[in-house]
């Protein structure tokens, strides 16, 4: 039965909803969810941070192995033309002959000559054919070799040093100098130490040293001054020019002073015959290098007929050869003979008579020579130098040397 007191109350419906909400959200937000999302947000942010960092990786590491892989693929081509310009200069003798003297070719033209066929990188893409080049420089005691390679993935210059006998002094990686400016390298040296002189002079007055007066011949026996000395000579270079070479002969030729002589040796094909056979009436098989020839001639030969004769003899008794014998009486027989008598015919018959040779090639080795003329020119000399600065080729002339002498005073103490 409804009364007051169970009447439903709509305020206190919505109280407890809220109540229930409120409790709700208090217990979804707590400190223990809140430190559960808080972990799974670093959790992904690690995994995030590691994928990334690995993928990053190797992509770096792809990168590094492509960059190593194109710097091999140019080094590598770089190395071929060093030997395809050995081959050009030194091998062909197209290297420069005057000091100073500079001979280039492109790499384009390197292919027209057929000296080398492709150059590619990395990527199998063709490098730049005209203006990739090689070039060579003579120097004063070197050959200065310069290669530029121009390529889509890169592009660089090499440089390499030959002496003068084609020698490289710096293709294994080789510390070299060149002292193609060793005149103005022995200037400076002497300027900086008569500048250290000069310097030491100042900062010790009580080593006070006079100046080195010019070089001349004449020796002055001065106790009071310091004396160098240094020997001079005259080189000279003989100037040898040669001829083309001859066609290559088997006859031998000598060589001399005015004529250069150089050997091949070779294998050549030689054809010989054999003798002919003995004649004989059956041919000889047909094969290639075999040479027949017939003959022909006429024999005779003699062939016999026989003809039976019959004849008879009286006899006195039977004769057992003969073929019959009849009895004519008493003492008396007739017997009858047959004879064979043999007549010869002579006949001609025609008979044909086979030879053969064969033809044998055989490899035999074989010498060939070749000359060509030596002239030898008017020779060139060098004015008094240093021994040790004597240019490449020259030697010393004998009995040119001279001595000189500078003097200065001797250093005060």
């Amino acid at each position: 039965m409804y009364t007051e007191e169970n009447e439903f109350d709509y305020n206190d419906y919505l109280d407890d909803d809220e109540n229930y909400d409120n409790n709700n959200k208090k217990s979804f937000l707590n400190k223990e969810t809140i430190i559960k999302i808080i972990a799974i947000v670093l959790i992904l942010l690690i995994v995030i941070f590691i994928v990334f960092t690995f993928k990053n990786r190797n992509l770096k590491k792809e990168s590094n192995e492509l960059v190593n892989n194109s710097d091999i693929v140019f080094n590598s081509n770089i190395n071929l033309l060093r030997e395809k310009a050995e081959v050009y200069f030194f091998k062909l003798e197209h290297y420069p002959k005057e000091e100073q003297e500079t001979i280039s070719i492109t790499i384009n033209d390197l292919i027209d000559q057929e000296i080398i066929k492709e150059v590619k990188d990395y990527d199998n893409k063709t490098c730049n054919y005209n203006s990739s080049y090689l070039s060579m420089t003579k120097n004063k005691n070197d050959y200065l070799l310069e290669i530029f390679l121009s390529c889509p993935s890169m592009e660089d210059k090499f440089v390499f040093y030959y002496d003068l006998s084609f020698n490289c002094l710096t293709c294994n990686g080789e510390a070299y100098i060149s002292n193609e400016n060793e005149e103005d390298n022995i200037e400076d040296t002497n300027t900086n130490q008569e500048e250290t002189e000069t310097n030491t002079n100042n900062n010790n007055p009580t080593n006070v040293c006079g100046t080195f007066g010019d070089w001349t011949t004449e020796y002055l026996a001065d106790s009071n001054l310091e004396k160098e000395e240094r020997v001079l000579v005259i080189g000279f270079k003989e100037n040898i020019t040669y001829g083309e070479w001859s066609n290559q002969t088997e006859n031998v030729i000598t060589p001399t002073a005015d004529l250069e002589v150089k050997t091949i040796n070779s294998n050549k094909t030689v054809t010989t015959t054999t003798d002919w056979s003995s004649k004989s009436t059956k041919k000889p098989a047909s094969k290639e290098g075999r040479e027949i020839k017939t003959s022909t001639k006429k024999e005779s030969y003699t062939t016999y007929t026989y003809e039976e004769k019959t004849y008879t003899q009286e006899r006195t008794t039977w004769d057992t050869n003969a073929t019959y014998c009849v009895s004519k009486g008493i003492g008396k027989v007739t017997c009858t003979y047959v004879k064979k008598e043999k007549t010869p015919h002579t006949n001609y018959k025609t008979i044909t008579y086979y030879q053969y040779r064969d033809t044998i090639e055989e490899t035999v080795p074989t010498t060939y020579y070749m000359s060509r003329a030596i002239y030898h020119n008017a020779p060139s000399y060098t004015d008094y130098i240093l021994e040790s600065e004597m240019p490449s080729g020259y030697q010393k002339l004998p009995n040119s040397e001279i001595v000189q002498y500078r003097y200065r005073e001797k250093c005060a103490k």
